[in-house]
């Protein structure tokens, strides 16, 4: 009796899986996709294995737009069985709709050598052109951003506070009193800029990129500070599985409305990186560049800069996302005319960056980044005739807010404090910029 009571309720489940089952298909053919998905997902964890069950479960969960939890219905019916050229038809449809074209691709290969009838022939073909039209539509993809921003700085020009003592321990000459860009100076300040990226994907590993950024930047009580920048780009990647490799070129245009023309350059470079993706939350890099500035107004400025670095990238796990960002640069400045002592403005340098992000909701983030930049002259008494050699060290904080309102909004309030300490007293200064920036991405 036993036995036959079991065998009784075993047939009385399988009927009402079967009743699930079908009252499942009549949804479907009723446009209730969801529906039926959230019927199966209920006998999902005792009949996954079951190839009707989960081509059934697979068809509603893509119908339903859950085209995810539909690979994973149909890889188990092609792991019982490869030949489903059904299921492989409609694994094409998921994953095209995940965007992941050549996958959708490699499916509809396999089901085009089933010898499939005409009605899936015709949407063999339908979902290829469909492919070809969205991979041309991603191959060239145009980006940009406008902002504004506007805040207050205590030292415009970046100068010593006390210039008349400054003067008189750099070179022992009493009374001199600052002028010009020697003044220092603080105020209000005010500016927009805007930007925009053009990206091609050349081939499956080969892109193209240009880009252009304008800014300008209004100092309210000293309006012949205000400077403008143009900056242009352009460069190739080449992407090999875990390594990407990169390369570019930079030209930049720098005006300072000033009664000291010498503030004005021009400059262009030459850059390359090669970053590798180690595991999904480290990234590292090494990258070189080589740029050369020049001054119209005042050549012996004029400067050829080498240098090299590495930088390295951290996910952390959490809720709150942290990241961090740590960056190293050395290299050199070599002067292009020296000054009529024999000396010139030769420098060697070294940079270490450091830079931490904390996710505070799904709209903000707090940031906070550190630099430190050693600069040693090479040549002596090429800044001053008390010091053989000229030496800064610059030191940088800055704290910040990234909040989004609304999709593509970001406004990001932030201040950073700037100090330079140095041999040579003239050289030295404080500053400190509290910025509010609105930007606007366009995609």
């Amino acid at each position: 009796m036993p036995v036959l009571i079991t065998s009784v309720l075993a047939a009385g489940n399988a009927w009402a899986a079967d009743a699930q089952m079908e009252k499942a298909r009549v949804m479907l053919r009723d446009g209730k996709p969801a529906d039926a998905y959230t019927l199966l997902e209920k006998q999902e964890f005792e009949r996954a294995g079951d190839v009707e069950f989960d081509t059934l479960i697979g068809v509603a969960a893509l119908d339903a737009g859950k085209a995810d939890n539909a690979t994973l219905a149909f890889e188990r019916v092609l792991a019982v069985d490869p030949n489903a050229a059904g299921v492989r038809l409609d694994m094409a449809r998921a994953y095209f709709a995940l965007g992941d074209y050549p996958r959708a691709k490699q499916e509809l290969d396999l089901v085009a050598q089933f010898s499939p009838p005409p009605a899936a022939r015709l949407m063999i073909e339908k979902y290829r052109r469909a492919i070809e039209k969205r991979e041309q539509a991603k191959r060239t993809i145009v980006t940009g951003y406008v902002e504004g921003f506007g805040g207050y700085d205590t030292n415009i020009t970046s100068v010593v506070g006390d210039f008349t003592n400054a003067v008189l321990s750099t070179y022992n000459l009493p009374g001199f009193l600052p002028t010009g860009n020697a003044v220092k100076r603080s105020s209000g300040i005010l500016g927009a800029a805007g930007g925009v990226e053009v990206t091609h994907q050349a081939t499956d590993t080969i892109s193209l990129s240009a880009g252009a950024d304008v800014r300008h930047r209004e100092v309210l009580r000293a309006h012949n500070y205000a400077s403008d920048q143009i900056d242009l780009r352009a460069g190739i990647s080449y992407a090999q599985g875990a390594n990407l490799y990169r390369g570019g070129l930079t030209l930049q245009e720098y005006q300072q409305r000033t009664d000291v023309p010498s503030a004005d350059r021009h400059s262009i470079g030459l850059n390359a990186e090669w970053r590798r993706t180690f595991s999904p939350s480290d990234q590292g890099s090494l990258f070189g560049l080589v740029t050369q500035q020049r001054y119209p107004d005042i050549a012996v400025n004029d400067v050829n800069t080498f240098a090299a670095g590495a930088a390295w990238l951290h996910q952390f796990n959490g809720a709150r996302k942290p990241l961090l960002y740590a960056s190293l640069l050395t290299g050199q400045d070599n002067a292009q005319n020296p000054l009529s002592n024999g000396s010139n403005y030769d420098k060697r340098f070294v940079n270490g960056r450091l830079y931490a992000q904390v996710s505070m909701s799904e709209s903000a983030d707090l940031f906070a980044s550190i630099g430190l930049l050693y600069r040693g002259d090479r040549s002596p008494f090429a800044r001053s005739t008390n010091v053989s050699y000229g030496g800064d060290h610059t030191s940088d904080v800055t704290l910040g807010w990234n909040w989004r309102p609304a999709p593509n909004w970001t406004v990001r309030p932030q201040v950073t404090y700037t100090e330079n300490r140095s041999n040579i007293a003239l050289n030295e200064y404080r500053r400190t910029e509290t910025l509010v920036t609105v930007r606007y991405d366009l995609h």
